[in-house]
């Protein structure tokens, strides 16, 4: 084993909505959005690390551009998982056709050279932008899979899958509706959800709620004992990850456990003294990393509520 030591952000170039994933044969992936102002190549980003902390510079993650977007410039939160012997990439992409964005799904052997299925998995209209941010979840106390999504001051909701990945089972099921004009809660977006066994609580993350505000945006915490139904704000703190002096906008966030069990949250953030993508106003979102601790009781907490801004140290990893 490796104790490693970081300092963030772990990338320097804009990396917003990052999803990490380890893959079968070693080493991590971390996939991010790509969008019409990003200065980057036209394709879902995907960086490669052996330790969560060094990164490979950004490629494209799909093999070529969806049969329904080949003219998309909007590639929004990508999340990869490995089921039924294979990757797959859930994204959200906006039609050729004009239609609002929709949620999508590409699938490869490895994880990368993504190919997408040939249709979006949704045909909404009119929503706007609730069609975001899609997250896998396989439920390892029923065996059941779902797809969590949401933004536009809509509810979170989810769909249950089959086996093959694309296709629902089930009408959409609110989640986690949104709070208006509660900060941080007014917009929620991002979902990402775990289950803890030791203490059987579901937790879900969430984003909000304006990722282009100054100091307008940040992780909270909720928890329940389904999936799908009565999930409540984590004792104490739940607004878990909020804007500081160095890092603002701290969201989208996946979790990561290292090879000795401690758990890592892996998000964007701004950086202070580095703000914007030159020549826009759109925040320079970078990838950000910290420790998740747990309280005797089970409850997630991050040291200081806010991205740490000096070094420290890092997960545990196979040497």
């Amino acid at each position: 084993m490796k104790q490693t030591t970081y300092q963030n952000p772990l990338l320097p170039t804009d990396f917003p909505d990052p999803s990490v994933i380890a893959a079968q044969t070693g080493g991590y992936y971390a996939y991010a959005t790509h969008d019409r102002f990003s200065p980057t190549m036209c394709s879902i980003q995907l960086s490669h690390s052996t330790d969560l902390v060094n990164w490979s510079e950004p490629v494209g993650a799909l093999a070529e551009p969806p049969v329904w977007g080949k003219n998309c410039q909007e590639f929004w939160c990508p999340q990869v998982v490995f089921v039924e012997g294979e990757y797959r990439l859930y994204y959200a992409a906006k039609p050729d056709n004009g239609a609002d964005m929709q949620l999508a799904l590409a699938t490869s052997k490895t994880p990368d050279n993504f190919i997408d299925v040939g249709k979006p998995l949704t045909t909404q209209s009119g929503g706007g932008y609730t069609m975001i941010d899609p997250h896998f979840f396989a439920d390892p106390q029923t065996g059941r899979h779902y797809l969590y999504y949401g933004s536009a001051h809509e509810p979170i909701r989810a769909y249950e899958l089959a086996n093959d990945g694309f296709t629902f089972i089930s009408d959409p099921i609110d989640v986690l509706p949104a709070r208006p004009g509660v900060k941080f809660e007014t917009l929620r977006e991002g979902a990402f959800v775990v289950y803890k066994p030791e203490t059987k609580r579901y937790f879900i993350w969430v984003s909000g709620d304006n990722t282009w505000a100054s100091g307008g945006y940040a992780v909270s915490v909720y928890w329940s004992d389904n999936p799908l139904t009565n999930f409540q704000p984590i004792p104490d703190q739940h607004v878990i990850l909020q804007p500081g002096a160095a890092w603002d906008s701290p969201g989208q966030n996946c979790l990561v456990t290292d090879a000795e069990g401690q758990d890592w949250i892996i998000y964007h953030a701004v950086d202070a003294n580095d703000r914007f993508i030159p020549s826009t106003d759109r925040f320079l979102r970078k990838m950000c990393m910290d420790r998740v601790q747990y309280t005797a009781d089970g409850w997630p907490f991050i040291a200081g509520n806010q991205p740490s801004d000096h070094p420290r140290p890092g997960p545990i990893v196979v040497a």
